[in-house]
């Protein structure tokens, strides 16, 4: 049974999230100028410990000097991806399509995190070959990064990056062996600042906004980022679901000639 939604009450709605992303836009921007006199002040005082002679008491502020500066490091981080996920929630980037070659974003980003994570074995399934489909590259690479980046935190041994076909989407996918994601929270696992085990989030870190961010570009591209449980691995297995094709007019028209090259 669909219920009929109330005009009022949807307005409403719209301008309680209006005004929720306006004022996580201000709090981000408001907290950027303190962090950064902290992180000046902070490397002031790290380079005045320096030394070669330095006291046990010295020692113990250097290492408290080390904590805080993870600490605003972690908060400029929380602000970029605030800001990230402001920009792909409030009317979106500007999305310009291109023909992307799925073969290659997934082989560069195995390429990258593999070496970064040698107790890992972050491999590429057998592909289908030539697989060419309209995205923005940028943004599609960014949303497999913050999946890969997951994956590499939860995963105990393996991490498997693919794609099959279908219909007229493509299906990239990037699966786990680490505890993977209960089924209940399949629905609500892409919502911002979810924390699904506060353990876990204590273990690897994060900030709940990295899936959200995938939802969003996901969203952009006309599709959509779907949770699962790996068949092959056991743990995780994050999906983004995009059109192999974008409608003609949203992609780049060649190139206009310049004006000094045409002839009177």
């Amino acid at each position: 049974m669909v219920l009929p939604v109330n005009p009022m009450n949807l307005g409403r709605m719209e301008k309680r999230m209006a005004l929720q992303q306006e004022l996580m836009a201000a709090i981000s921007h408001e907290i950027r100028t303190p962090v950064a006199r902290l992180s000046f002040a902070l490397q002031l005082l790290q380079d005045i410990l320096e030394g070669d002679s330095v006291s046990e008491q010295q020692q113990r502020m250097k290492s408290s000097c080390k904590g805080m500066a993870q600490d605003l490091e972690e908060i400029n981080d929380l602000v970029a991806e605030i800001m990230t996920y402001i920009h792909l929630e409030d009317g979106g980037p500007r999305i310009i399509f291109q023909k992307v070659d799925v073969n290659h974003i997934l082989t560069n980003m195995c390429g990258q995190y593999a070496p970064q994570n040698p107790q890992l074995s972050i491999k590429v399934d057998p592909l289908l070959d030539g697989l060419i489909i309209d995205a923005e590259p940028v943004q599609l690479r960014r949303a497999c990064q913050n999946l890969l980046g997951n994956a590499c935190k939860y995963a105990q041994a393996k991490v498997s990056l693919g794609y099959h076909i279908e219909g007229d989407f493509c299906v990239l996918r990037i699966e786990d062996d680490g505890p993977g994601i209960p089924e209940s929270d399949y629905g609500h696992v892409f919502a911002p600042f979810t924390r699904l085990d506060e353990s876990r989030n204590r273990k690897t870190g994060g900030f709940g906004l990295g899936l959200s961010i995938v939802r969003r570009i996901a969203y952009w591209h006309g599709g959509r980022a779907i949770a699962g449980r790996s068949e092959t691995l056991g743990g995780a297995n994050m999906m983004i679901r995009v059109p192999v094709h974008q409608p003609k007019d949203t992609l780049p028209g060649p190139a206009m000639p310049d004006p000094a090259d045409l002839s009177v």
